[in-house]
């Protein structure tokens, strides 16, 4: 039982704030009892170290630049659900079927470069300037309000729901034929 979390994408205006991961990943590991491993590149490892920081090391790991490719692919096929911003991460997640939540940014449109998949949320907050189509953070006179708004515990529950609705199916497929007829 391994909760994915990729926080950073190629471009910061599409990245969650930190401190909002670090709290949404505080919010899991109190109502979730399994682990939670922050991926990105070799780059990224000591912004992600900021995030893991306060959070027990026996659950919440940081994978950056640890865990080559091939890997980052079997993880994330094998993971109870993925949490990422609009990145590669989010979008192979969702085409593999995991449960996917996806923290998705005013600059591009969310009907047009969203994840896909069956089990794929997308949470964005439309306001007056999306999208604006920036590519940096510091170019957004607003300070990132599209992804500020999306608040730390709104991306935690998303995520529980999304793993409970993910068990729920899971248990009504292992239903035997004859169970599922009394049903």
């Amino acid at each position: 039982m391994t909760i994915i979390v990729a926080p950073f994408s190629n471009s910061d205006i599409r990245d969650w704030p930190a401190e909002h991961f670090a709290a949404a990943i505080g919010h899991l590991a109190d109502a979730w009892p399994g682990r939670i491993r922050v991926i990105g590149t070799a780059n990224q490892r000591l912004r992600a170290r900021d995030i893991v920081r306060q959070h027990d090391p026996d659950r919440v790991s940081n994978e950056c630049g640890r865990i080559a490719w091939p890997q980052v692919v079997r993880e994330l096929e094998a993971a109870t659900c993925v949490i990422g911003n609009n990145s590669g991460v989010a979008h192979l997640a969702g085409r593999f079927g995991v449960p996917t939540l996806c923290v998705f940014s005013g600059s591009h449109q969310r009907l047009e470069w969203r994840p896909l998949g069956t089990s794929v949320v997308t949470l964005t907050r439309s306001i007056g300037c999306s999208p604006c189509h920036f590519d940096h953070g510091s170019s957004c006179p607003f300070d990132k309000a599209c992804l500020r708004l999306i608040t730390p515990r709104l991306v935690a529950d998303t995520a529980l729901a999304l793993i409970a609705e993910r068990a729920r199916a899971t248990a009504a497929d292992a239903a035997t034929p004859a169970q599922q007829e009394l049903a």
